[in-house]
């Protein structure tokens, strides 16, 4: 048990000394159970690059699978203590940015109403970055839009919904309350860009080909949405947002909506989980109410 801390450890750290700290061990004491480990193996897992000891392709593959193993005890931890609690089970659920504003809030108030003693913990971050937790076994479901790259054959995914695309604009723009805009108007206005490789960046690009301009002053390149809100709070700046979003924000009198036609999505909000682990009872409850907030 010792090594597999050690190398689950080594997932999460840059170095040896830093894993060995984590799990309360020397280095010493972490370098002799790694040459244990392969010699035990008769396989060569690390090798040392300059003063540093690296993982092999074969110390990845251990160091990966160990990662796994050790969020499945921890899960199995926290399920059996709320069992003992009195709950009836836990998730976890990776969301990108954008579904943490309508989707996965509307799941989340279902699960509520239907399984209340299910526990669930929600980690927001990039998707990259989330997928990376959904391998290891630190989430169970993931959601977000995911790119064309990570469809792969260890990942069960399914589409939610396809929101459009608006155009928003701060509080106080002019073109936020005139009854006849259209995108050359809104192309005169300084913009905030989407972040190349985004969804929203490919449908902005899609409104410029099509208008034959570009926008003249593109102050902000920017797919933050905490951040772009704010800064069109205090600036006269366009921006290109999934309409629920648009429409959160909008309701809370944070934008407004500038008085042109939706556009189709770029992209679809997905929810996957791993395909070779099966989901507890309260995960797949957690499945089912993000199925039912999808629908019209």
């Amino acid at each position: 048990m010792s090594q597999i801390e050690l190398l689950a450890a080594m997932q999460r750290t840059e170095t040896l000394s830093a894993a060995a700290r984590e799990v309360n061990l020397t280095q010493p004491a972490a370098s002799r159970l790694l040459r244990t480990l392969a010699g035990d193996l008769n396989i060569d897992l690390f090798e040392r690059v300059g003063r540093t000891l690296k993982p092999t392709t074969a110390g990845w593959t251990l160091v990966r699978r160990a990662a796994g193993l050790i969020a499945d005890i921890d899960r199995t931890q926290q399920e059996l203590e709320a069992i003992d609690g009195g709950l009836i089970g836990t998730a976890s659920i990776g969301a990108g940015v954008s579904s943490c504003y309508v989707i996965v809030p509307r799941a989340l108030t279902l699960l509520l109403n239907e399984a209340p003693r299910i526990t669930v913990t929600v980690r927001e971050g990039p998707m990259d970055e989330l997928l990376g937790k959904l391998h290891t076994g630190q989430i169970d479901i993931l959601v977000g839009r995911f790119n064309s790259g990570v469809q792969s054959s260890d990942i069960t995914a399914r589409e939610l919904y396809r929101p459009a695309v608006r155009a928003v604009c701060g509080p106080h723009h002019p073109l936020g309350r005139k009854r006849a805009v259209t995108w050359n108007d809104l192309i005169e206005q300084p913009w905030i860009l989407p972040e190349n490789g985004t969804a929203m960046r490919s449908a902005a690009e899609a409104v410029f080909r099509k208008q034959r301009r570009r926008p003249e002053r593109c102050l902000v390149e920017s797919s933050s949405i905490q951040t772009n809100v704010a800064l069109m709070n205090s600036s006269d700046l366009i921006w290109m947002l999934s309409a629920d979003v648009a429409e959160y924000f909008h309701n809370l009198g944070a934008l407004r909506l500038p008085n042109v036609p939706e556009l189709a999505a770029p992209g679809a909000f997905v929810m996957a989980h791993l395909r070779g682990r099966s989901l507890s009872p309260a995960a797949q409850r957690l499945s089912d109410c993000l199925m039912k907030a999808s629908r019209p």
